[in-house]
């Protein structure tokens, strides 16, 4: 892999307190709307349990799911597409001071730098209804899993995504939907030979695909 996808974060120690305080305020905003990301992330980890081998997270987002792997005590990779992402939750990290647990590198999850069955886990929280052309990132899941990995996918159902619209309507902002549902993603990865098996909690649906060799 090219080494100029690693992102390496350059933080100031007031820089790293200043984004926890708004990390702070944004977790108990949702968190008294009735949407508990690290909760909600505890949950996911645990039905997903256990995480063995490589780990490969996509799309670190604000690094709600980077940071519940990082204090779960995994060493990983973590990779997005946006740099602003990546630097928050370096910050993030920091702030725990779990930084050194994750390598971080800026990458389009549908255009994956890594060779075939590169990991032996990959994580994808909170992701597609970012995505349109969703195929292309579960094409390469599939690529870089080995066979017998895992896929730990999932993201808001209708009330975790009632509340996170009702919070950017009240910015003054719209929040990305594209659709994507649970019962695609399940059967996308059912149609490749995955045998699966469905969670939900208040906010999220969870799918834990596990890559079986086809006969």
């Amino acid at each position: 892999m090219q080494g100029n996808f690693k992102y390496i974060p350059k933080l100031s120690h007031k820089e790293v307190e200043e984004n926890h305080q708004r990390f702070s305020e944004r977790l108990l905003l949702y968190k008294n709307r009735g949407l508990d990301f690290l909760s909600s992330r505890e949950f996911i980890l645990t039905k997903a349990a256990p995480l063995e081998g490589s780990i490969l997270e996509i799309g670190s987002g604000k690094g709600y799911t980077t940071l519940c792997l990082a204090k779960t005590g995994y060493e990983f990779i973590a990779i997005d597409k946006d740099r602003e992402s990546l630097k928050t939750t370096a910050l993030n990290l920091a702030y725990q001071n779990v930084l050194a647990k994750v390598k971080l590198y800026l990458m389009d999850g549908k255009s994956l730098a890594f060779r075939n069955g590169s990991f032996k886990t990959v994580v994808a929280v909170g992701l597609f209804h970012h995505l349109t052309d969703v195929d292309k990132m579960f094409a390469e899941t599939d690529r870089v899993l080995v066979s017998n990995g895992k896929a730990v996918l999932a993201d808001f159902n209708r009330e975790g995504m009632s509340i996170i619209d009702s919070v950017h309507r009240e910015e003054g902002n719209t929040h990305e939907d594209s659709g994507i549902s649970k019962n695609y993603v399940y059967s996308y990865f059912h149609g490749l030979g995955y045998e699966i098996r469905s969670y939900q909690d208040k906010c999220h649906w969870v799918l834990i695909a596990e890559k079986r060799i086809q006969p």
